[in-house]
């Protein structure tokens, strides 16, 4: 999977345009993500990407860099030997595109706007 492009409110992915949050999962892209507190993601919020085989986890905070991720969620990826990279979506989405041509197994959270 490869994301062509971002700009504040819109990624496309693999030829496909999406202008909600998204999590890369695999091959798939689950649109419309919702965290239950907004601009914070808990681990209800990233169950299934904690339920994978990743080396990887990438969040993409937003333009400005407005998302947090807690700290429960890196630390339960971080005790299963994930590494997690916390960037604004547009390095975010570079850093993913590289990882992952790299032959890294990488899920991902990409906030689209603020």
């Amino acid at each position: 999977m490869e994301i062509q492009s971002y700009r504040f409110g819109h990624i496309a992915i693999d030829g496909k345009a999406y202008s909600n949050d998204v999590k890369l999962v695999g091959e798939t892209v689950l649109s419309d993500w919702f965290r239950s507190k907004g601009h914070l993601v808990k681990l209800e919020d990233v169950k299934d990407l904690l339920d994978t085989d990743a080396d990887v986890c990438i969040f993409g905070t937003g333009a400005y860099g407005a998302m947090r991720v807690s700290e429960a969620v890196r630390s339960a990826f971080e005790n299963r030997g994930v590494k997690v990279i916390i960037e604004k979506t547009k390095p975010a989405c570079r850093t993913y595109n590289t990882l992952s041509k790299e032959g890294k197994k990488v899920v991902a959270g990409f906030h689209l706007t603020c």
